[in-house]
């Protein structure tokens, strides 16, 4: 459990609970049995003096965003600000405390009064994974130069966050890479900073592809190979794709 601030959202297991409120009602649940489904979720936590009010908080956020907060819901977070439930962490610090009791006493308000204005239920945003497994890709990078990278896999397992696996290559050049650049598999190594020989292998998620892809380009195809590298732990947006390349070459002294 994590806080960053005295606000309501300002909590992981807020946002958690939100987060899974959400995702139930872009999957065509209704609010109520999304909320439903979160309190079952979090059945063990409710208990717990640190979480449980904040189970009722996220609920109560929610609820009054898309709709009606439920009155057993609304009842619950009364008490638990009445009775000073969920402050523990803020003992400590008298200003701290003071200014998450007016946070709750002002989010207590507005729950407490039907939103004029509901937001409309989330709706799911389909991105698949931009390239298929084997693709040969050419990078245009910032400096007019191109690279190169294979496209090792393609994740549609959770259609809004569509994902690729890419390796990239140790080319750049003026001229974009021909196929037997992707053949050869001249993996890119970052031996720079304090990467250590690490490879350049990273899952790209559906964050700046929009501006990234007028740089990319699909120049091939190959097999991938039972020697390719098929595990990253590593995530990435697609506006880096193809930048490592020249902070290597730049450690190396190359042009």
């Amino acid at each position: 459990m994590g806080t960053s601030g005295t606000s309501i959202t300002a909590d992981d297991t807020v946002a958690d609970v939100v987060g899974i409120v959400v995702d139930r009602m872009k999957e065509g649940a209704s609010l109520q049995e999304a909320s439903a489904f979160a309190l079952r979720r979090f059945a063990g936590s409710l208990k717990d003096s640190d979480d449980g009010p904040l189970i009722w908080l996220a609920l109560a956020q929610v609820q009054w965003k898309y709709g009606r907060v439920e009155p057993q819901v609304l009842e619950q977070v009364r008490n638990d600000i009445a009775n000073e439930s969920g402050l523990d962490r803020w003992r400590e610090d008298s200003a701290g405390v003071a200014a998450r009791k007016r946070v709750l006493d002002a989010f207590l308000a507005k729950i407490s009064t039907p939103n004029a204005k509901p937001t409309s239920p989330p709706r799911s945003v389909i991105r698949l994974a931009p390239f298929r497994e084997g693709d040969c890709i050419s990078i245009l990078t910032s400096s007019g130069e191109y690279t190169a990278a294979i496209v090792l896999k393609a994740d549609d397992s959770r259609a809004e966050y569509g994902s690729n696996l890419v390796g990239s290559l140790d080319y750049l050049s003026g001229d974009p890479p021909e196929q037997k650049t992707f053949e050869d598999r001249k993996w890119l190594f970052k031996h720079h900073g304090s990467w250590n020989g690490a490879q350049e292998l990273a899952w790209y998620i559906p964050v700046g592809f929009r501006k990234a892809r007028k740089r990319i380009s699909v120049v091939g195809t190959t097999r991938i190979r039972l020697s390719d590298p098929l595990q990253s732990d590593s995530y990435a947006n697609w506006g880096l794709l193809g930048e490592q390349i020249l902070l290597c070459r730049g450690s190396r002294g190359e042009a």
